[in-house]
C-alpha cells in the first residue's frame, strides 16, 4: 500500500496546529464572556452577583495591597459586580486592613425609650433616638429590611458634626467641569429621652449649609429640619443673596438632582426617602470591600479620576436591601444598599434605570472612626481650620467624603469631607439654626 501523501508527520503537526487554534478561541471566548459579563451593568447583574458570586473563607492579610491582577482572585467577589467598570482598573492600589472593630459611644441604647414599633408599613413609630431601635436583625424577619435601613437611619455620628467639603464635577476622561465649596453643620435635637431644646420635641435634627464658590452660588444657604414623625415632610428654607430673604423650599421633591450634582436628595447615605414609599426586600449579608476607616481623603484615580485610589479598605459583612419605589414616577426601577452589619453606614448603593433595568447612579463613601484622629488626622479644609482633637472620644464614624457617579451621562461628583464633631448647646443651637439669622449671617 503506498503511503498517503498526508504523512504522519505532516498529519501531526495538522493535529497540533488545529489544537492550538481551537485552545486559543476557547480563550478568547471566554476572555470575551468576561469582558461581556464585567461590562453588564444591568439589575440582574448585580443579583446575580450577590446570589453566587463569594469570597473564598481564607482571609486577606493585613498590608496587602491588591492591584489589576487580583481581579479573579480577590476583587471581584469583594467589589459589587456594577462597580466593576469604575473600581478595578490598571494602576490601581487598595490596601486592605484588618477588618476592624468599631464599638458605639459608651452611653449608646442606654436612653431609648421603650414605646415604640413598625406599623403595617414599615414606617417606626414613637422612637425618639438614643441607640439603635432594632439592636437585632433576624434574616427570616418580613421586615429585617426595614429594620436595618431604620438603624442607618439613627446611627450614632449621624448628626452633631461640622462639615466643610469640596466638590469636584469630572466628565469622562478627568475633565474637570465645576468645583463647588461649602459648609455643612448639623445638630441633633432627639436624645432618646429627652430633646436638646426643651419644647422641641418634635424634631430629630436640624442643618445648615452654606456655599462659598462658585461665584454664582456663594452666599446660598439652606436650612432644613427633620421631624422625628416619618410621615411629616422636612421644613426647608433656602436664602439666596440676590433675594435678601429666606423662602420655603420643596422637601417632597426627592427626585431631582441637588446643586447640579450627580445624585439626587433620595440618595443621601444611600437611602434618605421615606421608607413608606417603597417595597422593601432583604437579600442577606455578605462581605464586601468599603472604606470604613481610611487614614485620610483619599486621592481619586481610574481612567476618569472618579473613584478612591491609593486609600485604605476593610472587608466588612454589610446587609443588603433591594429599595423599590411604589410611585410610577420616580427615575428608579430599584436600588441595591449594602449597609455595614455593624456600624449601619451605608457602603455602596446602586440605582437602576426605570426605563431599563441598567445602572442609573451609585456612591460609594469614605469614613473614619473618631479615635483615629489622634494618630491619623484627616486633612484640614482649604478654607476651613479644624481642631480635630475635639472629635476624640465620641466613637462614632465622621464622613470623609463620597464618590457619586452618574453612568448614563456618563459624570461623577466626587467630594471631600473633613469632617469634625460638634454638640452644640441648646443656647448655642437656636442661634445658629434659626431662620431670622440665615439672613443676616449671624454665626
Amino acid at each position: 500500500m503506498k503511503n498517503s501523501p498526508f504523512s504522519h508527520a505532516k498529519w501531526a503537526r495538522h493535529f497540533l496546529s488545529n489544537t492550538i487554534l481551537a485552545s486559543l478561541m476557547a480563550t478568547l471566548f471566554v476572555l470575551s464572556a468576561t469582558t461581556i459579563a464585567a461590562e453588564d451593568q444591568s439589575y440582574q447583574a448585580l443579583r446575580d452577583w450577590i446570589d453566587n458570586s463569594r469570597p473564598g473563607p481564607q482571609a486577606i492579610e493585613a498590608g496587602r495591597h491588591l492591584t489589576e491582577k487580583d481581579r479573579v482572585s480577590v476583587l471581584e467577589s469583594l467589589i459589587p459586580h456594577s462597580a466593576w467598570k469604575y473600581y478595578i482598573f490598571d494602576g490601581m492600589d487598595m490596601e486592605v486592613a484588618t477588618t476592624g472593630h468599631y464599638p458605639a459611644p459608651d452611653d449608646w441604647g442606654k436612653s431609648v425609650a421603650s414605646d415604640y414599633a413598625l406599623d403595617e408599613e414599615g414606617t417606626l413609630v414613637g422612637f425618639t433616638g438614643g441607640g439603635f431601635p432594632f439592636p437585632i436583625i433576624e434574616a427570616d424577619d418580613k421586615l429585617a429590611a426595614q429594620k436595618v435601613i431604620w438603624n442607618m437611619l439613627w446611627r450614632p455620628g449621624k448628626g452633631d458634626y461640622v462639615m466643610p467639603m469640596v466638590t469636584w464635577l469630572r466628565s469622562e476622561g478627568g475633565k474637570l467641569d465645576r468645583v463647588m465649596e461649602f459648609t455643612a453643620t448639623n445638630t441633633t435635637f432627639a436624645h432618646g429621652d429627652h430633646s436638646l431644646i426643651p419644647g422641641y420635641e418634635e424634631v430629630k435634627s436640624k442643618s445648615v449649609s452654606e456655599f462659598r464658590s462658585p461665584r454664582d452660588m456663594a452666599g446660598f444657604k439652606n436650612l432644613s429640619i427633620e421631624y422625628i414623625d416619618h410621615h411629616k415632610e422636612n421644613s426647608g428654607w433656602i436664602y439666596m443673596p440676590a433675594q435678601r430673604k429666606p423662602r420655603r423650599s420643596l422637601a417632597s421633591e426627592r427626585t431631582g438632582e441637588v446643586n447640579g450634582k450627580d445624585s439626587i436628595r433620595e440618595d443621601s447615605n444611600g437611602f434618605g426617602g421615606k421608607v413608606y414609599e417603597n417595597d422593601w426586600t432583604y437579600l442577606g449579608k455578605r462581605k464586601v470591600l468599603a472604606t470604613i476607616n481610611v487614614r485620610t481623603n483619599p486621592e481619586f484615580g481610574g481612567p476618569h479620576q472618579w473613584v478612591p485610589h491609593n486609600a485604605r479598605w476593610e472587608v466588612r459583612d454589610a446587609h443588603v436591601l433591594l429599595i423599590q419605589p411604589k410611585t410610577k414616577n420616580h427615575p428608579y426601577s430599584g436600588r441595591i444598599v449594602f449597609v455595614d452589619a455593624e456600624t449601619y453606614w451605608t457602603h455602596w448603593m446602586f440605582a437602576f434605570d426605570k426605563k431599563d433595568d441598567q445602572l442609573l447612579r451609585m456612591n460609594q463613601h469614605f469614613l473614619k472612626y473618631s479615635e483615629y484622629y489622634d494618630i491619623e488626622p484627616p486633612e484640614q479644609a482649604p478654607f476651613f481650620k479644624q481642631d480635630y482633637s475635639k472629635s476624640l472620644g465620641a466613637q462614632v464614624f465622621l464622613h470623609l467624603g463620597q464618590t457619586d457617579i452618574h453612568a448614563k451621562k456618563p459624570h461623577a461628583s466626587l467630594t471631600h469631607c473633613y469632617t469634625n464633631r460638634r454638640e452644640y448647646t441648646a443656647a448655642r443651637a437656636k442661634q445658629v439654626f434659626s431662620l431670622r439669622n440665615m439672613a443676616s449671617g449671624r454665626r
